[in-house]
């Protein structure tokens, strides 16, 4: 429901910067904001905290992307 809910731009249409990490509160964001989201929507339902661990991984094309990891006893997931 988070990826549906952002609309994907960049910090810098967004903000005029080359990165700014913060919560999508415009309904807008990149990679971070949407991790950043999905973190704290699931320590609402009970997840604990460290178990939701920001990832920073590089993509097909070499750049840098954010993606969450979440350990669990039966392994861990993106």
């Amino acid at each position: 429901s988070v990826n549906s809910r952002i609309e994907p731009v960049t910090d810098q249409e967004q903000f005029g910067e080359v990165e700014r990490w913060s919560f999508p509160t415009t309904g807008k964001g990149d990679c971070e904001d949407y991790v950043l989201e999905k973190r704290r929507l699931l320590m609402s339902l009970g997840w604990p905290r460290q178990a939701l661990l920001i990832t920073i991984v590089m993509d097909q094309k070499g750049s840098g992307h954010a993606v969450l990891t979440v350990t669990t006893d039966r392994g861990d997931y993106l």
